[in-house]
């Protein structure tokens, strides 16, 4: 546990004055997301967010001896969405693409053949069922923090890259609550989508059973919930399921109950889903 907390800390030393670097950055580079018809911020925003959670985790992650394997899985999560943030890849290619990264994260848990496909399946739903819960300012940062807290805490096979992402996280947060000065993009948002992914299945692959499994889609509760949400609603109105739009559930509460309250239900489900999680004591 001491360890843990102390790659949270170094996380958080290293995640604050680097996010402010990504700041700078994307804006002195123009490396920026742009107002539009599904994307309501008033001011272009810099998307460099993933770039500060990429460094902070590939650099914790070697001081406390994460697999290099998983490390390089991540920064090809984050090179995939860094890519479709600058040139726009299309959704299927983006969601094609995730296979890349996630294939190298089964390498790393020397996962068999069967299993390994499978995994990767699974993950291109679940990265890319995180990557669009990225609509509002904080919400998918603190969506991954209360998802990670049960693996930091209770210690569970590649605990040490879930406290040094925690920390990472806590740093951007700093720039990305209301009002966000700072994005993640689709770097930042696959970058931490393949980080619980992997969290998960190194879980899965080191104990299954049913309460493994249950532990797993309880950390994943509000990315799980939206996709529901958002593919019922697009079957009943007949609409392409991969197209973008506003129709999220969090774009619901938003325009009910205004961003502030959105953000706090999502991270809600989050936090009852993290807690039941820890509740069943894996």
């Amino acid at each position: 546990m001491p360890e843990r907390i102390l790659a949270v800390c170094v996380g958080i030393l290293l995640g604050v004055p680097v996010s402010y670097a990504a700041l700078w950055i994307g804006v002195r580079w123009s490396l920026v997301d742009r107002p539009g018809a599904i994307k309501p911020h008033l001011r272009p925003t810099p998307y460099t967010g993933g770039a500060a959670m990429i460094t902070v985790i590939v650099v914790g992650g070697l001081v406390f001896a994460v697999p290099f394997l998983a490390l390089i899985g991540a920064a090809a999560a984050w090179l995939v969405g860094f890519v479709d943030d600058v040139r726009g890849l299309p959704p299927a290619w983006k969601l094609a693409a995730t296979a890349v990264p996630l294939s190298i994260g089964v390498t790393s848990l020397g996962l068999q053949l069967p299993i390994a496909l499978v995994a990767i399946f699974v993950g291109m739903i679940l990265v890319n069922a995180f990557n669009v819960i990225d609509g509002l300012d904080g919400l998918a940062a603190g969506v991954a923090l209360f998802a990670l807290l049960p693996l930091v805490a209770m210690g569970r096979p590649l605990a040490d890259l879930g406290a040094v992402s925690l920390g990472a996280i806590v740093g951007f947060l700093v720039l990305n609550l209301h009002p966000a000065r700072l994005f993640m993009g689709d770097e930042g948002s696959l970058l931490l989508g393949y980080i619980l992914w992997l969290l998960v299945v190194s879980l899965l692959a080191a104990r299954p059973s049913p309460t493994s499994f249950a532990f797993a889609a309880l950390m994943w509760a509000f990315p799980i919930v939206n996709a529901v949400f958002v593919l019922i609603k697009r079957a009943r109105e007949r609409r392409p399921l991969l197209a973008g739009d506003r129709g999220h559930l969090y774009d619901v509460l938003q325009r009910r109950y205004g961003l502030p309250v959105a953000v706090a239900i999502s991270w809600g489900i989050a936090a009852v889903g993290s807690t039941l999680a820890a509740a069943l004591r894996y």
